[in-house]
């Protein structure tokens, strides 16, 4: 039998599970690649595990969380500090306003509104890389990472999925 003291620190962990797994997937996926091509294609896994674990899990997953993903990625990325840390909350915001009308929804809906919200999270990162370098930057490059994201949703998707079935306790579970 365990000791409170053990099931505390469980319980803590299963709280953080959706911030965890998803800071884990994003190592992964920004694991330094030595080509230029391939770097395009890399897809924004953050985006889809904060928009997934929102959705599916909004108790789990909240500012603070979006807030820590969104800083990670500005270390590791080029952009500038901020810009996505704005972004994940602005994306945290978005889904949990919206979720009340698509909670309930099949996967393929799940994954239109994504692709939209996905579509919207590049798009506004695209200009407010623009205003802060005062440039023009090409679309091609950042469209080609929003279809590379929107592509490994499922996956990515499957994968939480997984993670909540298989640690996190089954009330109020609402995955696909």
């Amino acid at each position: 039998m365990r000791s409170k003291r053990q099931e505390q620190i469980f319980a803590f962990l299963r709280h953080r599970l959706p911030l965890f797994s998803s800071l884990l997937l994003m190592l992964l996926f920004f694991m330094p690649i030595n080509s230029v091509q391939i770097n395009f294609f890399r897809p924004a896994i953050g985006v889809i595990c904060v928009y997934y674990w929102r959705l599916n899990r909004p108790s789990l997953f909240g500012w603070l969380s979006a807030f820590c993903i969104g800083f990670i990625i500005d270390i590791y990325s080029s952009s500038p500090l901020g810009i996505n840390t704005l972004l994940m909350l602005g994306l945290v915001g978005a889904v949990g306003w919206l979720c009340r009308y698509f909670q309930t929804s099949s996967f393929s809906v799940r994954w239109l509104i994504f692709s939209l919200a996905a579509l919207a999270f590049t798009l506004s990162k695209w200009l407010l890389l623009m205003l802060y370098f005062t440039c023009w930057l090409p679309i091609s490059e950042i469209m080609v990472g929003y279809f590379s994201t929107v592509m490994f949703y499922p996956l990515i998707a499957a994968f939480n999925a997984w993670l909540a079935h298989k640690f996190l306790p089954p009330e109020n579970i609402n995955e696909q």
